[in-house]
């Protein structure tokens, strides 16, 4: 049988334009730049310059991102100049794998960036291209990722840094038109929660959701949570039939019968 074979041409997309900025911020973090240094931005753009390069991109798609990302560039150094009490910035932090209760399962996992206040405080910061997960998803625990690194960083998983209190938990949007938007995940709707208490949460829900689905007869399911009704995208959908139980419905249940 003839395999699909991979198109010569294809456009980069969200998904590449997210990694290939998470990689610029992720060495100019780990450059030890001052971002109040006179020649910071001059700095970022030329690891911005080299991280291009590398990604061998269409002439078209960087002469359309190059300039967004100039105008990100600029905007980003005036973000880390308006942050006060930064004690020491740790790009791509791994935490190590850690026993989530009584479980049997471990969590390890990376934060895009955790930055060292003092008072043995941290900020766990995560870049966002994209509109996903959103602020109110974040808080509720439907994406429980940033709380779930204040937990493990509470609990000295990220062993570089030793057991640290989390002070906030903010995803930092880096918009198409060069916008940095920080945008703590703490306060939804006049409802705002303590970064420790919301780690300590998620770490609870975590463990008990564990325990459930550690029972023999408790089911996988492919949606246990869709966002939307019509949401029929899950990895494992085709496993379990959505499509298939989801055709007809009521209307024909009432057009088969009397």
């Amino acid at each position: 049988f003839l395999q699909p074979v991979e198109p010569l041409l294809r456009d980069p997309g969200a998904a590449e334009r997210g990694t290939l900025f998470h990689e610029i911020l992720h060495r100019f973090s780990m450059s030890g730049v001052d971002p109040h240094a006179d020649d910071a931005l001059h700095r970022l753009v030329d690891i911005g310059r080299s991280c291009f390069a590398e990604a061998v991109l269409p002439e078209d798609v960087v002469a359309v991102w190059w300039p967004r990302f100039e105008k990100l560039a600029a905007n980003v150094i005036l973000w880390e100049r308006g942050r006060s009490g930064v004690r020491s910035r740790h790009a791509e932090a791994r935490a190590e794998k850690l026993a989530v209760g009584d479980s049997g399962v471990t969590l390890s996992g990376y934060a895009d960036r955790i930055d060292v206040m003092g008072e043995n405080l941290a900020d766990i910061l995560d870049y966002k291209t994209g509109s996903s997960p959103s602020r109110g998803q974040a808080h509720t625990l439907l994406s429980p990722q940033l709380a779930l690194e204040g937990a493990l960083l509470k609990r000295g998983a990220f062993r570089e840094l030793g057991p640290l209190d989390p002070a906030d938990l903010a995803f930092i949007r880096l918009k198409a038109n060069g916008e940095v938007l920080p945008e703590s995940i703490l306060e939804f709707n006049r409802q705002v929660k303590l970064a420790g208490d919301l780690s300590e949460e998620a770490w609870a829900r975590l463990e008990k959701l564990l325990l459930h689905y550690r029972h023999p007869r408790t089911g996988y399911l492919s949606r246990a949570l869709p966002f939307r009704e019509n949401d029929v995208d899950g990895d494992y959908d085709h496993l379990a039939r959505v499509l298939e139980w989801s055709a007809g419905g009521e209307a024909d249940d009432e057009a088969g019968g009397e």
